[in-house]
Parts: structure tokens; C-alpha cells; sequence
């Protein structure tokens, strides 16, 4: 069999990494001792990165019903974690955006950024369910943990072209999702690859273990089997109206059984969900109009 994580970390001496400004504000927006001063000063370092987080607050996504015009302002009003998720997101949405003939990129974007917003959308609909356990989870690291959830398959697809396309064929051929089809072909998986990268990125484990655990639930630490499951479900979601593509080719997808019980989901829940999902994906359709601009 193919790529084992060990063997694909080890080989890759440049694998992604962040610009150092955008490490030095991750660092800076989990130290609940940063002020606002010094985050506006590391972040003045990069105008380009201000205008596209500005346009970012001011889009329809936050419906800030006031104009926010600076970095300082931004903050003030939606706090550290809402501001590391735009920062994140303004970074890493594009990060490679050429389409190879198999798999299409705008796709793969539209998909992840779909399954950022839907994981937010959830854990604001569910936070008054003591049950669903989503009252403790921040909306943002929701957003940002089902935006680069699936970053692993960017990887595969840069630094192991033929297992990816094989995993990609075997998929499409025989109506499987991508981690079904990943399993014959190599030792490894998207999802923890994706971990890896996101460890090396230093960002926090509430977002680390549910990428790892994705796709096993039952195997998450408890105290992040929650996030693990609203990613779960988000990306269930988001196949059920095909709204992106990820390399996933199972239609209908099968319903996220583990994350519906961690979750505590009632019969009523999932179709209140669905009922609000057209509303959420014109808002991640717009967000990414404004990162593409």
C-alpha cells in the first residue's frame, strides 16, 4: 500500500506553513493578556491582510449593523476568537488554488468554506440544548475547525499526485465517499494529515482533534467529541445538497450516525437544521466572493 503519515511528513520539507504574521497573530489572539494595541500593530504589518479582514466584517456574513473601519474597532466588537477565524480564513481559502483535470479547487474551497459556516450555523442553533452539548463550543472555532477540516486532501494532492487521483478514481467508480475509498489505497488519511499540518501550524487542539477524529467520532478525546461532531455533521449536510465538491461521491451520503448521538439530535433537530441551510450557504457564498475580490 501507499503514503503512510510518517512516511508523508518526513518527505515533505516544505509542507504548508503560515506567514509569519499570520503565526505571530494566532499566537497573539489565544493569549487572552494581548491587547488590542499590539494585535492592531502586528496586523498593521500587513495592509493587504487588513482591507480583506475589513471587507470580511462588513460583509452580510456578521451583519454588523454599524460600518467597522478599523482593525482596533473589529475587535472591539466581535472579540479574538471571531477575529482569528476572518484572519484564518483570509490566509488560508486559496492557499493553492490551481484545478488539476481530477479534482476542481473552487469546488474543494466552496465545499470547506460551506462546512465552516454550516458547523457555526449549528453550533448557534443547538447552544440552548444542554443535551447537544454545544452551549460550551465558540461559533468561530466551529467555523474555522469545518474550514480546514478536509486541508489533508490538499496535501495528498500536491505531494502525492498518484494516490490521490487513484483515491479520487476509485471513489467516482464505485460511489464512495473519499475516506472510504482512501482506506485500500493508502496507510494513511486525509484526516490525519490534516492534522498534522494544523499541529504544525500550532493552532489549538479544540480545533487539532476534530480534524483528526473526523471521520471516528467514538475515538475523539470527550472533551472535543462535540466539535468532531458538529464538523461530522456540517459535512453531512453539505453532500446532502451537494453544495461543493470535496472528493466525496457517495449519493446519497450516509447519515452521521456517531455524530448524531454525540450530538443528543432529536427527530425534530435535523430537519429544523436543513430548514435554515439555503439562508447559511448564500452567506458562505458571499464570504467567499469577498476573499476571491
Amino acid at each position: 500500500m501507499g503514503t503512510n503519515t510518517e512516511m508523508l511528513v518526513k518527505s515533505i520539507v516544505d509542507l504548508p506553513t503560515l506567514p509569519q504574521v499570520i503565526t505571530t497573530l494566532m499566537t497573539m489572539l489565544d493569549d487572552p493578556d494581548s491587547s488590542v494595541r499590539d494585535i492592531n500593530n502586528i496586523m498593521g504589518k500587513d495592509q493587504t491582510l487588513v482591507a480583506k479582514m475589513l471587507k470580511l466584517v462588513n460583509s452580510a456574513f456578521y451583519a454588523i449593523p454599524k460600518r467597522v473601519t478599523s482593525v482596533s474597532q473589529a475587535i472591539s466588537i466581535l472579540g479574538f476568537k471571531t477575529v482569528k477565524s476572518i484572519v484564518l480564513s483570509a490566509s488560508i481559502i486559496g492557499m493553492h488554488d490551481g484545478d488539476d483535470e481530477d479534482f476542481n479547487y473552487q469546488e474543494f474551497w466552496a465545499n470547506s468554506l460551506g462546512v465552516g459556516t454550516i458547523s457555526r450555523y449549528i453550533i448557534l442553533s443547538l447552544s440552548d440544548d444542554p443535551l447537544s452539548g454545544c452551549g460550551s463550543l465558540h461559533p468561530d472555532s466551529g467555523f474555522v475547525t469545518g474550514l480546514i477540516g478536509g486541508i489533508g486532501k490538499v496535501v495528498l494532492e500536491q505531494y502525492c499526485h498518484d494516490d490521490f487521483s487513484q483515491i479520487l478514481q476509485k471513489a467516482k467508480a464505485e460511489k464512495l465517499s473519499f475516506h472510504e475509498a482512501e482506506k485500500s489505497v493508502i496507510d494513511t488519511s486525509y484526516a490525519s494529515i490534516g492534522y498534522r499540518l494544523v499541529k504544525r501550524w500550532n493552532l489549538s487542539e479544540e480545533i487539532q482533534d476534530p480534524i483528526k477524529y473526523q471521520d471516528k467520532i467514538d475515538e475523539c478525546p470527550a472533551e472535543h467529541k462535540t466539535m468532531a461532531a458538529v464538523m461530522s455533521l456540517a459535512k453531512y449536510l453539505c453532500r446532502l445538497k451537494h453544495y461543493g465538491q470535496a472528493g466525496d461521491f457517495d449519493d446519497p451520503p450516509k447519515p452521521p450516525k456517531a455524530a448524531a448521538l454525540a450530538l443528543a439530535l432529536s427527530k425534530e433537530t435535523l430537519p429544523m437544521l436543513t430548514g435554515g441551510l439555503a439562508e447559511e450557504f448564500t452567506k458562505a457564498e458571499a464570504f467567499l466572493s469577498m476573499i476571491r475580490s
